[in-house]
């Protein structure tokens, strides 16, 4: 009589995510999402790789939003250009400026024991598209993505972590291999972002 066992299946993902993030999802679609458009995000992102290089990595922000795009065109079943890896260029300032925010916090927490930066990462994981998707002010963009990640602050700082990890694991192989892996984490980030807020 008292048979509630149902309850929980209507928590259907990805349509509905639970609190905590869905790792091993996020990462395999990030990854058949670069590897099913490999010429707009492997060509883009070389060449933006070696813009952001010159300039330092001050063009954090305008490169991830490209990824970001990219990977919202692609699950809208969209065909994939290689302009759209530029798209974050489009509203320049807002998403540099939300780009500096992200790098700054991630960098300063990680040179405090590297941890604290995997936690920042966490934090301020959507801080980037909801600038350049929704057009949210700089401060009201870190107050939705931390409500967000205090959800589950543990799972988005691992997910950080891994995604992290993946879009490193090209520069072991002399930054060849950069140029397929760095998408692909941050096109992981971009499907928990789409799922979650978009």
């Amino acid at each position: 009589m008292e048979n509630d066992k149902s309850e929980p299946v209507e928590n259907a993902y990805p349509d509905q995510p639970n609190d905590s993030v869905d790792m091993g999802y996020y990462l395999k679609e990030g990854f058949n999402i670069v590897k099913n458009n490999p010429v707009p995000f492997i060509l883009g992102n070389l060449i933006l790789l070696v813009i952001n290089g010159i300039v330092m990595g001050l063009l954090v922000g305008p490169w991830y939003a490209g990824i970001y795009h990219m990977v919202r065109k692609a699950r809208n079943g969209e065909i994939i250009e290689f302009g759209d890896a530029f798209w974050g260029f489009n509203n320049f300032i807002p998403i540099f400026v939300g780009g500096l925010i992200f790098s700054f916090c991630v960098g300063i927490g990680a040179c405090l024991c590297l941890i604290p930066g995997l936690i920042a990462g966490g934090i301020l994981l959507y801080l980037i598209p909801l600038v350049a998707f929704k057009g949210e002010q700089l401060s009201s963009a870190v107050t939705i993505s931390k409500n967000e990640a205090m959800k589950s602050l543990a799972s988005h700082t691992l997910f950080f972590l891994l995604a992290s990890i993946v879009s490193s694991v090209g520069f072991i192989l002399c930054g060849v291999g950069a140029i397929f892996t760095f998408p692909v984490g941050i096109a992981a980030m971009a499907v928990c972002y789409e799922d979650r807020l978009g």
